[in-house]
């Protein structure tokens, strides 16, 4: 007997603003394969604002408000049938068991099988496919990244708006960079080459440099921007939606694997990845638009916060001529 197509969909998306990107391909999945059913989806306080593929409510988490467990408990009427659980953590998987609803799906791992109806087992180890070829798995083996690759929802009108409530002027043609990466330092390309890098691409192009990221990207920014009035420190200044609002209009982005980099390749806009402990093959941009640069060391990846060596050549070895030249190819296609 076929099983029955539910009603109400639930999905608990990823924490991370990058892992949130690329599960949207995921959702997008979904969506298509339940088109009459309504589709809610959890997101991290504070994520919110980027438009999301979804068919019914966006449904706020915030862990300092509520625990896991609470906040699972509080689903419990909502009569959904069926619940993904695409973050790892033990918590999201404790969340979808206090819901009580029938059919929760998530992976194995963190003792938290016994808490899930549908438990799924990784294929190979860590970093080994692709995380979004991971999210879509939970709903079909055949599903490709390919064919369902991150994209947001974004308009000319939605772009307006944030563009129009940003406290400073955006150039008509303008150059991207986001030296942040909430991470670690693992996964920061040095400051110095970024500084190199816009001298010789203004030498190039003469486009202005936007530097956009966090508070605590601001001191990065400054030192970038020193001495030169075509570079522009904007860290700190934008919400999440201004970001992505500024990055429609962006000729290129150069930025390490981060949360702006994923932004940018779900826009399908050119852009140049810089890739130090992590792996690309896990979380590289799916973008044909993208150039990625990677070092493949003895220790790479290692997925550490920190170089274990104290060396960071997997960065340090990815020169500002070598992102030169990618930018060239892009910017001249």
């Amino acid at each position: 007997m076929p099983e029955s197509v539910p009603k109400k969909i639930l999905i608990r998306t990823p924490n991370w603003l990058g892992d949130l990107v690329m599960s949207t391909g995921f959702l997008r999945a979904v969506l298509e394969s339940y088109p009459d059913s309504q589709i809610d989806i959890i997101v991290k306080s504070g994520l919110e604002s980027l438009p999301l593929p979804h068919q019914g409510k966006i449904i706020i988490f915030d862990k300092n408000k509520d625990s896991a467990g609470g906040f699972g408990k509080s689903l419990r009427f909502e009569n959904y049938d069926c619940f993904f659980v695409l973050p790892p953590s033990f918590s999201s998987a404790w969340m979808a068991f206090r819901s009580k609803i029938p059919k929760r799906i998530g992976y194995a791992g963190e003792f938290r099988s016994f808490l899930l109806s549908s438990v799924k087992k990784q294929d190979g180890p860590r970093g080994s496919q692709h995380l979004l070829k991971q999210y879509l798995k939970l709903l079909s083996t055949d599903l490709t990244v390919e064919k369902y690759p991150p994209r947001l929802e974004v308009n000319p009108d939605w772009v307006d708006k944030h563009l129009i409530s940003c406290q400073f002027t955006i150039p008509e043609t303008f150059i991207v960079f986001t030296p942040g990466a909430i991470y670690g330092p693992a996964k920061q390309w040095p400051i110095k080459h970024f500084r190199e890098l816009a001298t010789q691409l203004h030498q190039a192009f003469g486009f202005p440099i936007l530097i956009l990221g966090t508070l605590d990207d601001i001191e990065a920014g400054g030192t970038i921007s020193q001495g030169h009035e075509w570079i522009f420190n904007y860290c700190g200044k934008t919400s999440l939606a201004q970001l992505l609002a500024i990055l429609t209009k962006a000729k290129l982005l150069v930025g390490n694997d981060s949360g702006s980099m994923h932004l940018m390749g779900a826009l399908q806009r050119p852009q140049i990845a810089i890739f130090g402990s992590t792996s690309p093959s896990w979380t590289a941009p799916i973008n044909k638009h993208a150039s990625v640069l990677s070092r493949d060391l003895f220790c790479s990846p290692c997925f550490a916060r920190t170089c274990r060596y104290g060396h960071y050549d997997c960065l340090n070895q990815i020169k500002p001529g070598m992102v030169l030249t990618e930018a060239q190819k892009l910017l001249s296609s």
